[in-house]
């Protein structure tokens, strides 16, 4: 089975280019939705969350998302700790989903495909860009955030040239180029390459 690693910052439109792969009938495993499931779920990871913060962690039988933020993003080593218990986590859930998948290929959508450890697991990684003023439109009218606050989170990760660099394929996402174009000859390329 080929596994496409699909990556890029806030506001490049990697859900966007997901739906698409999907609308083609190729299964998306979105990082991100699926490790907030497991955090409310997975009791490894509520046993460890709440031996090291306290039952407070969790309200209503949920991770309270608040709460933990308050404690690991003003510190380095809590928010690695965090991200050592769950990313190995996630990657076990998502190899167990894409064996589950009838499909010869299936994408894998993460923002920190590269941090979390999925790298290994991809044939390819496509990297979805768009200019700077094009991602913070987007993620101030998604999200109703000011433009400093969209400003900060986009410091706060790599820039497109570190995805560009890192990535088989690149997208760009700035409306000019027609996406689906670009998914059917990456698809034909990775099916022609496996072949």
């Amino acid at each position: 089975m080929i596994t496409i690693g699909l990556t890029g910052g806030i506001g490049s439109g990697k859900s966007f280019v997901a739906e698409r792969f999907t609308a083609m009938g190729v299964p998306c495993y979105d990082c991100d939705s699926r490790a907030k499931q497991l955090n409310d779920t997975n009791p490894q990871i509520i046993n460890a969350i709440t031996e090291r913060y306290g039952q407070q962690a969790y309200a209503d039988g949920k991770l309270d998302r608040r709460f933990l933020a308050a404690r690991i993003f003003a510190d380095k080593a809590e928010l690695q700790w965090i991200d050592d218990l769950v990313h190995p986590i996630v990657r076990a859930d998502f190899a167990a989903w894409r064996d589950s998948q009838k499909s010869d290929i299936v994408v894998v959508e993460s923002a920190i495909l590269f941090e979390g450890g999925m790298r290994g697991l991809c044939n390819a990684v496509v990297a979805v860009v768009a200019p700077l003023e094009v991602r913070i439109s987007r993620v101030m009218n998604r999200d109703s955030a000011t433009r400093e606050q969209v400003a900060q989170r986009i410091a706060n990760q790599h820039d497109d040239a570190y995805f560009r660099a890192n990535a088989d394929y690149v997208i760009v996402n700035d409306g000019s180029a027609d996406i689906d174009i670009e998914i059917k000859k990456i698809i034909e390329k990775q099916t022609n390459t496996k072949t």
